[in-house]
């Protein structure tokens, strides 16, 4: 028996010990966001892990860091970044320029801007700091006459005073001639302010004549304006009259310098890489190679430092006219796209999708880049899909599709790919299901896991029909089953419905038939809901949900979401299978279980849409039997089988047919408060 506790003891528990509890409590309450009634104090919220929902708060993410931190170095492909930063520096300084190019910016106007400038600011800030001087000197004055023997300390020391501001001035001096010989550097251009009239006139002599010595003054202004933010204080970023002329320079040399290099390198809209790559050692290339190299790498800089999507829309938009010069600098171009892939992922639609366009561009015309573009896109893309939720559902989709768009350039060499992520998906699986860990679970019970899953079943939705992609089939539909079967219970209904509409694209482009009412019926299995419950309205989103929070299992919402959500999934499957000679058999155990459903909910919303699947589903089943009755071949006359009410599915008259294509329109995505 244990020993009893002293009175001290006791009194030190009932003090510290239970408001420490209370306040880990409350700690875990953050966390969780729930503030119901906990069991058993502290001890028995060791699991409490488990009621945390698949919010997008960050408070939310906090306890899955560490899982999604190990699991997205357990996904990703290596990469190899040695080639992004090599041979950037070239051509990264300024251009010689022709010092006979005009230029027009008036002195005078020069002069009464400074005058302008300094009756503006410098001559009231001069007034206010002479008032104060002559005041500080009368009080100076009236100290002296009352204290000499202050007035002789400061006559001691004016000496030493003198010469340290001698000295400091001479080293300012210095100072300002090494910055007028680091000017003088690397062919740094005129010191002249750049005029709205000065660059027309340089814009009108190259788009004359594109051999005119202004194509390097603009040059070296656009590189000017491209790194405007990074040195705003340097000499070189003061040569803009005004903002007009910062996008005189940007819009003319983006739009037209394309054209200049084709006519200067004589290749016409449609040359390639080879062209490009035969022209290398011409001469005409050596003399246009810096301002190409230039142009280049100042866009780049340029893409780096717009925060403004629309101006980083546009440029990119121009840059893709310029794409096939990209092809004779390899490391510009691993720059290049490791710009656009971070564009791509920036969740502005009008910017994701011209930074997949030019990644596509990349992709097809330079070989070289396919492969860092598969492994950037499928690592961004899973970096991207860490969160979920109604703000950025669309845009998950959307990339989604771009990649199952980018892998489609070259099956063969996806498919290679595909078949390494889906291992390791396999393995990560297998692990979770050998050890039941919190965090082995956790590696797959997240958005990550499940949106790789869902990545290559459209990925094999694409392209099984015209490559043999079996194996990697396989694959992918062990992994769906096995994640299905490992997380059970109506808490998991939301992961459940999205592994079965994977089994429908699946079995739809394989014409292969899964059992996935039995995936669906164990989770649609609730309790009785009170009175109470049924008040109280909680609105829920299963599209940004994987786990449902254990406070709203009784819910009729969600009860309510559940029933339809898996009548729609439910209605898909039997249209799949709506012509199909077995479909009698299809349908026999479904509508028994659909029967005692409806028997057992007590919502009374929810009888109608169960009785109406129940009777179209009981309705296409007689239809088949019909028809079955006039047929003479046996089930194994495959071709028989196939050929099968064709005319009727090429119609699509059939009840059920018309009935699915109803609850498809009628499935909108409602506008629903987030977990």
């Amino acid at each position: 028996m244990a020993k009893k506790l002293g009175k001290k003891a006791r009194k030190f528990a009932r003090k510290n010990l239970q408001s420490a509890a209370k306040r880990n409590r409350k700690i875990r309450n953050q966390f969780n966001h729930r503030r119901g009634p906990r069991r058993g104090g502290s001890a028995g919220r060791e699991d409490g892990d488990e009621d945390v929902p698949q919010q997008v708060h960050d408070s939310t993410m906090v306890t899955n860091d560490a899982a999604a931190a190990t699991l997205i170095h357990g996904l990703e492909f290596p990469e190899d970044d040695a080639e992004l930063d090599a041979d950037l520096s070239d051509s990264d300084g300024y251009l010689s320029e022709d010092p006979g190019c005009p230029y027009y910016s008036d002195s005078e106007d020069e002069k009464a801007a400074k005058d302008c400038i300094m009756e503006d600011g410098l001559d009231r800030q001069n007034d206010d700091m002479n008032r104060d001087i002559k005041k500080q000197k009368k009080k100076l004055k009236k100290l002296l006459d009352k204290d000499p023997e202050f007035a002789n300390f400061l006559e001691k020391w004016q000496s030493e005073l003198e010469s340290y501001r001698s000295k400091e001035d001479s080293d300012e001096d210095e100072m300002d001639s090494m910055d007028d010989d680091d000017s003088n550097d690397e062919n740094s251009p005129n010191a002249k302010v750049l005029t709205s009239k000065t660059i027309s006139e340089w814009c009108q002599l190259v788009s004359k004549d594109p051999k005119s010595p202004a194509l390097r003054n603009l040059l070296n202004a656009f590189r000017d304006a491209c790194r405007h933010g990074v040195h705003s204080h340097g000499p070189s970023m003061q040569r803009f009259q005004n903002a007009r002329v910062f996008y005189q320079i940007i819009t003319f040399v983006l739009s037209e310098l394309d054209n200049v290099f084709r006519a200067l390198l004589e290749i016409q809209d449609d040359a390639n890489k080879g062209k490009i790559m035969n022209l290398r050692n011409s001469k005409k290339w050596q003399t246009v190679d810096p301002l190409i190299k230039s142009y280049l790498q100042n866009s780049l800089d340029l893409l780096s430092q717009l925060t403004d999507n629309k101006m980083l829309a546009f440029v990119l938009t121009r840059l893709r006219a310029s794409m096939v010069l990209f092809s004779a600098y390899p490391s510009t171009s691993s720059r290049l796209v490791k710009i656009l892939f971070r564009l791509w992922a920036s969740g502005d639609q009008g910017l994701s999708l011209s930074a997949f366009l030019m990644i596509r561009e990349v992709a097809s015309l330079l070989p070289d880049c396919l492969d860092l573009c598969l492994t950037k896109s499928y690592n961004t893309y899973i970096a991207s899909t860490k969160l979920v939720n109604d703000r950025n559902t669309k845009h998950i989709y959307f990339l989604t599709d771009c990649l199952v768009e980018l892998y489609s350039l070259d099956v063969q060499k996806s498919y290679e790919r595909a078949v390494t992520s889906v291992e390791q998906l396999n393995a990560i699986l297998r692990q979770a299901s050998k050890t039941k860990e919190k965090e082995d679970l956790r590696k797959i019970d997240n958005w990550q896991y499940i949106n790789c899953v869902n990545l290559w079943v459209r990925f094999l939705c694409c392209h099984y029909k015209d490559y043999n992609l079996h194996p990697l089939f396989s694959e992918v539909l062990q992994v769906i089953r096995g994640v299905a079967h490992l997380f059970r219970g109506t808490r998991y209904l939301p992961l459940r419905l999205r592994l079965v509409q994977m089994l429908n694209e699946l079995s739809t482009c394989s014409q292969m038939f899964y059992p996935i009412p039995s995936l669906l019926f164990d989770c649609l299995e609730f309790r009785e809901v009170s009175q109470k419950e049924q008040t109280q309205r909680t609105k829920i989103n299963f599209s940004s949900l994987l786990k449902v929070p254990k406070n709203l299992l009784k819910s009729r919402d969600f009860q309510e979401e559940c029933v339809l959500s898996a009548i729609q999934v439910l209605s898909a499957h039997f249209a799949q299978w709506s012509y199909h000679v077995s479909f009698p058999e299809v349908a026999t155990i479904p509508l028994f279980l659909l029967k005692r459903l409806h028997e057992q909910t007590t919502i009374e919303s929810l009888h109608r849409p169960i009785k109406r699947l129940i009777d179209q589903v009981t309705e296409n089943k007689g239809f088949i039997e019909r028809k079955r009755e006039v047929v003479s071949f046996s089930p194994n006359d495959k071709a028989s089988v196939d050929s099968f009410l064709q005319e009727e599915k090429v119609s699509r008259n059939a009840s059920f047919t018309r009935f699915y294509a109803s609850v498809a329109e009628n499935c909108q995505p409602k506008g629903r408060k987030t977990l």
